[in-house]
């Protein structure tokens, strides 16, 4: 059973603070830092964006420092098993749960229990603490699951990125990249824009323009026969988007001086 010894939401203390405990402190802490902090670790140091969790197990020094503001949300709790056992939790070192939200919610609600002085307290404040840890975990679970498929995906995306790319002349709809990744249309934009931190239609675009810039300075094409070359299938808009893209017609392009 959980038992919680102490816990504060939103504590602030001086700016630059440090906090330093070498043989820990006698039982289990886990922190949500809501500023960025210096963590010290096996000689290293660590500096936390907003939301880094930490959970420090018995007799594990403790030691952070707030790069400049100080402020997070902790709970002292003691246990006859390690919570990260039970759960897929890093202990001692610092992650990033994508629940951060919901983690802030529970150690507020933790709080307001520890301090309510209501019947079943105790066993209130072990199913917030169990569900805490549990929202974690299967945080953690799916944030792992989907960097594997990700890895997986990554290679796939790759070979038909550079299809798409070296043929863009082809008419490379939404639903055809689908089909071929074998994905829905929000799951595939969601991986390309993580893998290539832009979207096929902007990378399609870019090389179309890229491969017709090089078509003009060939005398013997006219416009219209550059634009389908390239896969434009309208002229006016190939027009139109040249001239966003490069600041003059592709007529005047093909006429300026090499």
């Amino acid at each position: 059973m959980y038992t919680l010894n102490f816990c504060e939401y939103n504590r602030s203390n001086h700016d630059f603070d440090t906090i330093f405990r070498p043989s820990g402190s006698g039982d289990y802490l886990f922190l949500q830092f809501k500023s960025p902090m210096k963590v010290y670790h096996d000689d290293k140091i660590i500096i936390t964006k907003e939301n880094a969790c930490i959970l420090y197990t018995p007799g594990m020094p403790q030691h952070y420092q707030a790069v400049h503001r100080f402020r997070n949300n902790y709970l002292h709790f003691s246990s006859d098993e390690n919570p990260a056992r039970f759960f897929p939790l890093p202990e001692n070192t610092v992650f990033y749960p994508e629940n951060a939200m919901q983690i802030d919610d529970l150690i507020s609600r933790l709080q307001q229990e520890y301090f309510s002085g209501l019947p079943y307290r105790k066993e209130a404040v072990h199913a917030l603490i169990t569900l805490l840890f549990l929202s974690i975990g299967r945080s953690m679970t799916q944030e792992t699951a989907q960097k594997e498929e990700a890895g997986h995906l990554y290679p796939l995306f790759q070979s038909l990125r550079l299809q798409m790319l070296t043929q863009c002349e082809k008419d490379w709809d939404i639903q055809r990249l689908c089909r071929q990744a074998n994905l829905e249309k929000s799951q595939f934009y969601v991986y390309y824009r993580s893998f290539f931190s832009s979207t096929p239609k902007n990378d399609l675009l870019r090389a179309r323009l890229e491969k017709a810039k090089n078509l003009l300075s060939n005398e013997a094409l006219q416009v219209k026969e550059v634009a389908q070359l390239c896969g434009f299938g309208n002229q006016a808009h190939f027009t139109r988007y040249f001239k966003a893209c490069c600041g003059c017609a592709p007529g005047v392009y093909a006429r300026r001086p090499q």
